[in-house]
């Protein structure tokens, strides 16, 4: 089968590609380069260089539409939420035979938009931070903090939104007083739009990683984030496979049954060392960063995702997976302890019991085990890593240039 997947520079783009690769389809990789760390995969069987999809004037729609004809695409997997984006809006010009592996732009709409969301699981009796809704930067004004306990988090409803002809990436912000909070809407562009201000919550982060079809959970999966980058909050560098929690189970359940989600979906959780309930952080209706995690530890999503997209549904596929698999991204691991030296101030805003910044360079430094696979190094397969590398050195000497 001929398939194309997205953002070869993402990890998730990697592992989708050698699980695939692997059991006998042409993968074909898109990224803003021809080479990245997918397309360098033995298991990619062409590449090609896309426009950024963060410009949605329409031009990198057009090139994947020419790849998807040409090369007689029968599947697309967009790998990240800005390509999902454009590729949604060409849904019905890719053709009837090749199948867009995301969800609709109305049920995107529904998980993606966080003021939304959390509305959305108050209603449902999803536990969440304490949190203060603010329409826009002006609404924002009329708001009392006095429910909230500095530091707070601030996270714009999306994590892109449009401006004239691109999307603009947004990110989660902190405020450590009510001068803080007031220049980040004095001065951020993101926050004119919809926003939330949430209670900081202190505990460990579960990712729970679903296949879900209307109703049920056809799959799943979980790990903790033992370590991120940033570190006090962001993508996992080091992470481990744990066993299911019901609570999180049920939570997810119930709101991907509200929006009849069906396909691929991270459903993030916090618990909160304050009362020990798993409070909602975030849905991204993706494929996640850590997909090597899952696969190294039972459970191949993209295999699964292929065939529930080619409409074979069994009643049930949940299985069991190792726990305690661990997995290594050791660039994001370097990151993270740069960033932990270099923002030592910042330190309030670990959970307890973070590791020192002496066990994290120890962690960093132990040889792939059976307990223990990297996201990207894969002796089989090294030069994904080779040219992972390459790009980080010229970032580190020239800033990307």
């Amino acid at each position: 089968m001929n398939i194309l997947v997205t953002d070869g520079e993402n990890r998730s783009a990697l592992a989708l590609t050698r699980s695939l690769g692997r059991i006998g389809h042409n993968v074909i990789v898109t990224g803003k380069e021809v080479e990245n760390i997918s397309s360098c995969s033995k298991y990619c069987y062409k590449a090609f260089k896309t426009p950024d999809p963060l410009n949605i004037e329409g031009s990198y729609s057009r090139v994947i539409a020419e790849i998807v004809g040409n090369e007689h695409i029968e599947m697309i997997f967009p790998m990240t939420e800005q390509s999902i984006y454009c590729l949604n809006d060409v849904r019905e010009q890719l053709g009837k035979r090749v199948i867009l592996a995301c969800a609709p732009p109305e049920k995107m709409e529904l998980v993606s938009n966080k003021y939304k969301l959390f509305q959305m699981a108050e209603k449902l009796g999803v536990p969440i931070p304490e949190t203060i809704f603010v329409k826009d930067a002006d609404d924002f004004h009329g708001k009392t903090m006095c429910e909230l306990r500095f530091p707070v988090v601030v996270k714009p409803a999306f994590s892109k939104i449009k401006d004239g002809n691109k999307l603009i990436s947004t990110r989660v912000m902190y405020a450590a007083n009510q001068g803080e909070l007031n220049w980040l809407y004095k001065t951020k562009l993101e926050l004119r739009h919809s926003s939330l201000i949430q209670e900081l919550i202190v505990g460990e982060g579960t990712g729970l990683f679903t296949l879900f079809d209307r109703d049920r959970h056809l799959a799943l999966f979980s790990h903790r984030r033992l370590l991120e980058k940033p570190p006090w909050g962001g993508v996992s560098v080091l992470s481990e496979s744990v066993p299911l929690d019901e609570e999180m189970v049920v939570a997810a359940g119930n709101l991907l049954t509200e929006v009849q989600w069906g396909g691929i979906a991270m459903v993030e959780f916090k618990r909160d060392i304050q009362d020990g309930r798993a409070k909602l952080m975030e849905i991204n209706g993706r494929f996640w960063g850590s997909l090597q995690l899952a696969i190294s530890a039972g459970i191949n999503f993209p295999s699964l995702c292929l065939d529930y997209n080619l409409g074979r549904r069994p009643a049930s596929l949940l299985a069991d997976y190792r726990v305690g698999q661990r997995l290594k991204w050791f660039l994001g691991m370097l990151d993270h302890l740069l960033i932990r030296v270099m923002h030592q101030d910042r330190s309030y805003n670990l959970p307890p019991g973070s590791l020192t910044c002496w066990q994290v360079a120890r962690q960093l430094m132990k040889n792939c085990n059976d307990n223990m696979t990297f996201d990207v190094y894969d002796p089989e397969d090294r030069n994904p890593l080779i040219s992972e590398v390459k790009v980080y050195i010229k970032e580190l000497l020239y800033g990307g240039s």
